[in-house]
């Protein structure tokens, strides 16, 4: 996340800023709506100002909420994302499989644990909404960031071009001046050093 900032904040801007993290997920999306909003004048402002632009820090935990219910969904999104987790359950049923047909607890075609793969299977699609969601809450933030922040990178290359399209008129006033102005003012400027140096010289004698 970027922001702009006046030029009295600046000395207090040290270090890398970030966002502060939402009392709640619904918080971060309220203010990522706000954000949106608000984007043509923020784009203003930095335009007007680009050097002040300071580039802000966008983390995916800047963006989720600190409410019970969201440290849940934390938690959730860790254990079911866990290579630990896929690890067991993938061992498991394939004990399983040989194992309901050894002992016979559950044959062929092993309808129990079917039935137990299947009862979780609403609360698994939810918890992958949940991240989804919470991703995409992360991606919104950081466009905006992104989009504020390539703004002043575009300002202020269009200010340099400028500087560079001056420089380049410059140049050519001067190239001009000594190809075209000099030449025909050479002997005007050696008969005033010649008046200069006769003075300086008559000065002495004179004296």
């Amino acid at each position: 996340m970027t922001e702009t900032i006046s030029p009295a904040e600046t000395p207090a801007a040290a270090e890398t800023p970030h966002l502060a993290r939402p009392h709640t997920d619904a918080a971060a999306l309220r203010a990522i709506d706000e954000a949106t909003k608000h984007l043509h004048d923020q784009a203003v402002k930095i335009r007007a100002c680009p050097e002040l632009h300071i580039p802000k820090l966008v983390l995916s935990e800047h963006v989720r909420g600190t409410s019970i219910l969201d440290k849940i969904a934390d938690g959730v999104n860790r254990f079911c994302g866990s290579m630990y987790v896929f690890i067991f359950i993938t061992v498991g049923i394939v004990v399983w499989l040989f194992l309901g047909n050894i002992v016979g607890f559950d044959k062929t075609p092993w309808p129990l644990l079917l039935v137990i793969l299947n009862l979780p299977q609403l609360s698994i699609m939810i918890s992958l909404q949940v991240s989804a969601n919470r991703s995409q809450a992360a991606s919104d933030r950081r466009a905006i960031a992104d989009h504020e922040t390539l703004i002043a990178l575009h300002e202020m290359a269009k200010q340099q071009l400028d500087i560079l399209n001056g420089q380049d008129r410059v140049l050519a006033i001067l190239d001009n001046f000594a190809s075209k102005d000099m030449p025909g003012r050479q002997r005007q400027i050696q008969d005033c050093v010649d008046q200069i140096l006769a003075k300086v010289d008559a000065g002495p004698a004179g004296s």
